[in-house]
């Protein structure tokens, strides 16, 4: 899946903040996260905790200015590998790789949705309590 970029003008958003709830939304949907700064963005990386139809991490960046920012979601590169690998070898193993990789890849799709709805509301809600 190709990653994909949403840009927010004139929110007024306290990116720290606006970090931290991405990360308890990827907690409450059974992964591990861990919250680093890198240069000027911070970076979200989520883990799931148990398989649960997806198959790899999660990256999210968050950079900007709290006026001017941006949110990236980074996924499906294991999803795809599996994919790859499980169209050669099906017919060795019946297709497990390519099912699991398929798999993940819906189940990633399905979290993306849910993902940015919770961020736009999210965003909505930060703007929302620093307006005069």
């Amino acid at each position: 899946m190709k990653p994909v970029q949403e840009n927010w003008k004139g929110k007024n958003i306290d990116l720290h903040t606006m970090s931290e709830r991405i990360a308890l939304f990827f907690s409450d949907n059974a992964f591990s996260t861990t919250v680093s700064q890198k240069e000027d963005k911070t970076v979200i990386i989520a883990v799931p905790k148990s398989f649960h139809g997806i198959d790899e991490r999660i990256d999210v960046e968050v950079w900007g200015k709290s006026e001017d920012f941006s949110v990236r979601f980074v996924s499906g590169t294991h999803s795809r590998a599996l994919v790859r690998y499980g169209r050669f070898a099906s017919l060795i193993t019946g297709g497990y790789f390519l099912l699991r990789g398929l798999k993940s890849q819906e189940e990633i799709e399905k979290l993306e949705r849910k993902f940015w709805i919770y961020v736009d509301e999210t965003v909505w809600f930060l703007s929302s309590q620093r307006s005069p």
